[in-house]
């Protein structure tokens, strides 16, 4: 047949000869195997030890909570938890005084406290050095053991008064009868639940480490014959692809072990992880880095988009010739397929109706604000998940739209890289749109949440000017029974001065009670008779403001604390007095607080705003998985090698780039105008920017410095 004129044979099928993709350019095949699932491996790692670490501090919380018993009666201790700050930080400082020596202590503690004495957790003796710590509850006793905290970052305190509370003192104090049950401390105060940490870890993190793993999948060497059944053609070089996952696997569970061997801090949050937590849970360990493996190998083999090839043979007069026809499969699955970018394959085409309802959905979002309360945050989620839903066409229509004014402008100037970079970037731009789509909504995710959470209300707002303006120079001791306030005067700082705040039975008529000294410091004048408040002093605006006052009077004399209603006021014409204020009201006073105008609404502002530092890590963490996956995906390309490449690659990343932040930023300034709270995470949006912008230009750079396949 084969010297038959005419004669013609066709033969269809794929090519049992391995293709060798993914092993060759930038990135090797095995290469984004390997980080992949080293990646996909420390996700897994801490979601164990999330769940390791909740374990354990519940556990530990259980065994060092106090039960309170109803009386005296069969007590072996008087037990009270205070509040104090060091850095700003709220931290627990729990009194404690044994009526049977011969009782366990809490847990952490190798013995009671002696009389004045005080122990502390290792981070509070460490960041409280420059505050005087150390001696500001008493005489230093030792350190609590690691089985009394519920992290080894934990700030605590346990102290015994020099002398056993009183009748009157014992109001504020607890009988118990051993340790043993829960008891919220400053630790455990806006703890989340393990579910919602799990659930921001899977958002934030594992989403964005498996589409890595499918990129790197995407990107794995294909061997073996890929003809036969299914199970066989998927089996196919699962060998060859094993090592560099095991390998990976292997590497991110290092993680886990070196979790287990030291107390291992994470990053930019302060917190400490227990290591005995995580050896407690190597079984489950062993399993989530396992499983991540099966991921990766189910993945790597899975049926993946392939080219069908056609082969066309004709014979004519003896001669052979072969035509290749190719075209990827599930081709025309959608108005905002992948187009091949062969002659006369179909334009891309997004239809207008997506365009004007992502409008309509922006359009939501703007007018949400003016909606009535209730309606607001519904009308802002409806038109943020129109946004997202449709966003992607919105950024297909431009990087088209782009691309072929680009092929314009360098056929007009007979710049022939400008042409084929605008040309390739109209006919493939779905590996931008895809990566636009996943920034967006992860950063848009992370911006939202982070809003959400430093959402801190006008009172906290109103502390923290309060803070500004007035600082320490005005402190509240609130004790119990009648104190020594001549021995507390005499323990004071030279530059500061005591008054009572003596207030009326509805709180609201006060008298400020004093020396000449302090009077005058408060610029009132010193006499026997009550005179009104002076209303120019910041410090004294701030006091009727915060406690409620209505009419503040004040006089010379000498004030008396019977009732714990009569605070004692320490004034101060400098900043930085506290640490000095606190430590003898320890020493002298049974002390109930220590405090300014409005502290406890910043410690609760700061312990709420501090979990934005968790969300802006693992949004970075999401963003660099994401950025990787792009570099796996573009690094490859090489249909565009040369100067194409600056316009194919750099250009759109630094467009997409600056289009992603403006939407963000945008975006999340309403939630904050709707809230009337909250910040963005100025962080993660430019370190985003950063690191896009040197990916983009390091593709150019290397593509451009590539010879034409």
């Amino acid at each position: 047949m084969s010297g038959s004129r005419g004669v013609r044979r066709r033969r269809t099928g794929r090519s049992p000869v391995p293709s060798g993709d993914g092993e060759s350019g930038l990135v090797t095949g095995r290469w984004a195997l390997l980080v992949a699932s080293c990646v996909l491996a420390v996700v897994a790692s801490s979601m164990v030890l999330a769940v390791a670490t909740y374990e354990g501090r519940a556990a530990r919380d259980r065994a060092r909570g106090p039960i309170i018993t109803g009386t005296a009666h069969g007590a072996v201790a008087w037990w009270a938890s205070r509040f104090d700050s060091v850095e700003g930080l709220q931290h627990s400082v729990v009194f404690v005084e044994p009526l049977d020596a011969s009782a366990p202590p809490p847990p952490g503690l190798a013995r009671w406290p002696a009389p004045g004495e005080a122990m502390l957790s290792p981070e509070l003796l460490r960041r409280g050095a420059t505050e005087d710590v150390r001696t500001r509850y008493g005489r230093f006793g030792g350190l609590i053991g690691r089985e009394g905290l519920l992290s080894p970052s934990e700030r605590l305190a346990y102290v015994r008064p020099p002398t056993p509370p009183n009748a009157v003192e014992r109001d504020s104090w607890m009988p118990i009868s051993g340790f043993g049950r829960s008891f919220p401390l400053v630790e455990t105060l806006d703890q989340r639940d393990l579910s919602e940490v799990l659930l921001a870890l899977g958002a934030l993190t594992l989403v964005p480490a498996l589409a890595l793993m499918a990129v790197a999948a995407r990107r794995a060497p294909r061997t073996g014959n890929r003809t036969g059944p299914r199970w066989r053609r998927a089996s196919a070089g699962v060998g060859e692809r094993f090592p560099p996952l095991a390998a990976g696997s292997v590497a991110g569970g290092l993680v886990l072990v070196l979790a287990a061997c030291v107390d291992l801090p994470v990053p930019v949050t302060g917190y400490v992880l227990n290591s005995a937590d995580v050896r407690a849970a190597w079984p489950l360990g062993c399993a989530a880095i396992l499983t991540s493996l099966a991921i990766g190998l189910v993945l790597v083999a899975a049926p993946r988009r392939t080219e069908k090839k056609t082969s066309e043979v004709e014979t004519d007069h003896g001669t052979t010739r072969e035509k290749d026809h190719r075209a990827e499969e599930g081709r025309g699955a959608g108005p905002d397929r992948e187009a091949g970018g062969e002659p006369g394959a179909p334009p891309y085409s997004v239809p207008k109706r997506r365009l004007v309802a992502c409008a309509l959905a922006v359009g939501t979002v703007a007018l949400s604000q003016y909606l009535p309360p209730a309606g607001k945050l519904i009308a802002f989620a409806v038109g943020t998940v129109g946004m997202w839903a449709l966003l992607p066409s919105v950024a297909t229509a431009l990087a088209v739209s782009g691309g072929r004014e680009l092929a314009r402008r360098g056929a007009e100037s007979g710049r022939p890289g400008l042409l084929a970079g605008g040309l390739r970037l109209a006919a493939r731009p779905a590996p931008f749109v895809r990566l636009f789509t996943a920034l967006i909504v992860l950063l848009g995710v992370l911006t939202l949440l982070q809003v959400w959470e430093g959402r801190i209300g006008d009172t906290a707002r109103a502390a923290l000017t309060t803070e500004r303006r007035i600082g320490d120079t005005l402190l509240v001791v609130r004790t119990a029974g009648r104190s020594d306030l001549e021995r507390f005067s005499r323990a004071l700082p030279g530059t500061s001065a005591l008054a009572v705040l003596t207030t009326g039975e509805d709180g609201r008529p006060a008298t400020l009670v004093g020396p000449c000294r302090t009077l005058r410091m408060l610029k009132l004048p010193c006499t026997g008779a009550r005179v009104p408040g002076n209303h120019e002093d910041d410090r004294l605006k701030e006091l009727r403001s915060w406690y409620g006052i209505r009419t503040l009077t004040g006089r010379v004399g000498r004030g008396r604390t019977e009732r714990t209603r009569n605070l004692v006021v320490v004034v101060s014409d400098t900043r930085g007095q506290y640490p000095q204020v606190a430590r003898a009201a320890y020493a002298t006073l049974p002390v109930m607080e220590t405090t300014a105008p409005g502290a406890g609404w910043i410690d609760g502002a700061v312990r709420r705003t501090g979990l934005g530092t968790w969300l802006t890590l693992l949004g970075l963490v999401g963003v660099f998985t994401l950025l990787q996956a792009a570099w796996i995906g573009l690094a490859e390309d090489r249909e565009a090698p040369g100067p194409a490449a600056w316009w194919h690659l750099t250009v759109p990343l630094l467009s997409m780039t600056a289009l992603v932040i403006v939407i963000t930023a945008w975006h999340g300034l309403f939630l904050i105008s709707i809230t009337a709270g909250g910040s963005l995470p100025v962080a993660v949006l430019t370190t985003t920017a950063a690191a896009c912008a040197l990916l983009a230009i390091t593709l150019g750079f290397l593509h451009s410095r590539r010879d034409p396949p």
